[in-house]
């Protein structure tokens, strides 16, 4: 008997072995089949970890993600395509800007959705964000918010951007006597003080007070702690089981997404009730529902406010940090931009407003370049909704199958960019600018789904360095090396350990002076510029041009539009509205007239 039973326990121990063996076997050759999708269509592909895939790589956990992407781009082909794999789900990275056009532009009927969790039955309102929004529902939305963020709208909050500015300079005079300012930290108070006031209708003075409620909330979002991971994570992978335990009272809305639904829905009472209007976003999204026509409802109203927040901040703050970053560490550039503003301010009576400072090249210049080495989207992800045949190949695209493109790698191609890795302005005028490849520049992405609120973004950006170059010289600091390290576990392109900046007050005429001769012009277009503000200050001696009025290969011709700004009616600088116009001006000399182009 004992035998028997012996002989039948290693009887069930082989079966078990062979079981687990054969199962092991099916496995291996099911997830061999799906990691050999891409080389049996003869698209290349790295070694994929099995289970797994690229994921952990694309994510940022394993090794940082720009080196997984700049991998994909320059050894596997991406500068065209090439396959790679989210979990066991085969995916395209794409490189080929005429590929990317017909992607996001040319062919989107067939990639009009980006990748995204469905949340309805977990957090509905989200699911009502435009960005997490598919096929009519986005088409419905995004109809009705593109009349939102036009240049007329946005105009609209240009003085509610103006009065965060000023607080902005504020709070920098005070930091900046206690030495070097940690640049991102004092960009993402301003920044979230502007979406406080432009988005939700509340003064939060962020600047002033850190321990701001909002502000507390709105940087608990931006934190993904091991539990919000968790949940992520399942909503990935098995958003069905979301659902139930969503039901089993497991709350996958956090408590800030409450917080900020509860403060909407309560301006929106509020303003209802008194009939109060401050021309905010707010204000925007409640005229779509007006004359009788059909709206955005309450809760899609609270997604649209609450996705501004999320998508707004961290990148805006970052944007606005690197170009202070990066004009401390490029004195010229500083010079070159302090000089255009110093004219255009002169020019308007000290007020420069929405559409002056949207049209000033060198400052546009600035800022794609910043967005050029630090693009607020550094990955574009797409999914395909139909079956897709990429030209000139035998490829055919899968519905459901995602894309990605990224921009971090296209921005930094020497064959795009010569010199990549370098702070140079110009590439974003005259010629270098109209000669760049198109679909090679998508920091707010391209098409009908790029980013929509790009230009309250830049526009922010913009004030906010009007307001510190006028009134401030940026010096760097020891504390921040150069170039700037990136932290590889976040997305959005962060400093690893913050970047500092040192500012000094300054007198504006004496300082202009003496950078013309540190920094002299280095175009036609910037001579021309500064010639005119010598002649208003009325300067004893110009500078001598160094290079002889030879300027360098980004040599660009004077094709500024010259907007006419609303004359006195002598023709006179008004000093002292140039005084109330940059604070802090007293410097300016005497009031005479201004050359003009």
């Amino acid at each position: 008997m004992g035998t028997i039973l012996l002989i039948g326990m290693w009887s069930g121990y082989l079966l078990s072995a062979a079981l687990l063996t054969f199962a092991s076997t099916l496995l291996l050759h099911y997830l061999h089949g799906k990691y050999n999708y891409w080389a049996q269509r003869g698209v290349p592909a790295p070694p994929a970890t099995l289970i797994l895939g690229h994921t952990l790589k694309r994510l940022g956990i394993t090794t940082p993600f720009m080196e997984f992407f700049d991998d994909l781009y320059y050894n596997y082909n991406g500068r065209d395509f090439c396959g790679y794999y989210d979990f066991i789900q085969a995916g395209l990275f794409v490189g080929n800007p005429q590929l990317i056009k017909s992607i996001l532009v040319k062919d989107f009927e067939y990639f009009a959705d980006r990748r995204t969790f469905d949340l309805g039955k977990v957090n509905p309102i989200a699911n009502d964000m435009l960005t997490n929004a598919k096929g009519q529902h986005w088409r419905y939305i995004r109809g009705i918010l593109s009349p939102t963020f036009t240049a007329g709208k946005t105009r609209r909050l240009f003085s509610l951007m103006t009065q965060r500015a000023k607080h902005l300079l504020k709070l920098t005079r005070e930091e900046a006597k206690k030495g070097a300012i940690e640049a991102r930290l004092l960009c993402g108070r301003y920044t979230m003080d502007s979406i406080a006031s432009c988005a939700f209708g509340i003064e939060c003075e962020a600047l002033s007070s850190e321990a701001s409620t909002f502000s507390t909330m709105a940087s608990r979002v931006m934190q993904l702690s091991p539990a919000r991971a968790i949940k992520i994570l399942v909503l990935l992978v098995a958003p069905k089981i979301a659902e139930v335990i969503q039901k089993l009272g497991i709350d996958f809305t956090s408590a800030e997404f409450h917080f900020f639904r509860h403060v909407v829905s309560h301006t929106l009472r509020i303003r209802e009730k008194s009939g109060v209007h401050r021309g905010d976003f707010l204000d925007m999204l409640v005229e779509t529902r007006t004359n009788g026509k059909e709206g955005l409802s309450d809760n899609t109203i609270t997604a649209q406010a609450i996705l501004f927040l999320l998508a707004g901040y961290d990148n805006t703050a970052n944007t606005l940090a690197m170009a202070i970053y990066l004009l401390a560490h490029h004195p010229s550039a500083q010079a070159t931009l302090r000089r255009e503003l110093t004219r255009e301010m002169l020019r308007c009576n000290g007020e420069l407003g929405h559409d002056r400072l949207t049209e000033l090249p060198y400052m546009d210049a600035v800022v794609s370049e910043t967005l050029r080495l630090f693009p607020a989207a550094p990955v574009i992800e797409r999914i395909c909704t139909k079956p897709y045949t990429i030209a000139g190949t035998s490829v055919q695209l899968e519905r459901g199958q995602p894309l990605l493109m990224s921009v971090w790698s296209i921005h930094r191609d020497p064959q795009h960019w010569p010199n990549p890795d370098s702070f140079i302005p110009e590439r974003f005028l005259g010629n270098a600018k109209a000669s760049s490849t198109p679909y090679t520049y998508l920091p707010f992405g391209h098409g009908p789904r790029s980013c929509i609120g790009l230009r309250f973004a830049m526009l922010s950006v913009k004030i906010g360095l009007m307001h510190l170059l006028t009134s401030m010289r940026l010096r760097p600091s020891e504390k921040s090396a150069y170039p700037v390290v990136l932290d590889p576990r976040v997305l959005t392109l962060q400093p690893k350990d913050g970047v500092y900046v040192n500012f000094d007050e300054c007198d504006l005429k004496e300082t202009i002076l003496g950078e013309s001769t540190t920094y002299p012009p280095t175009s036609v277009s910037d001579d021309a510029v500064f010639r005119d503000i010598s002649d208003y200050y009325n300067y004893s001696s110009t500078p001598v041009n160094s290079k002889s009025q030879k300027y360098n290969e980004f040599d660009i011709r004077r094709h500024e539009k010259e907007l006419q700004c609303t004359p006195t009616s002598s023709q006179i600088v008004d000093t002292e509205n140039i005084t109330e116009g940059i604070e802090g001006a007293s410097h300016l000399s005497t009031a005479q007239p201004l050359v003009r182009c």
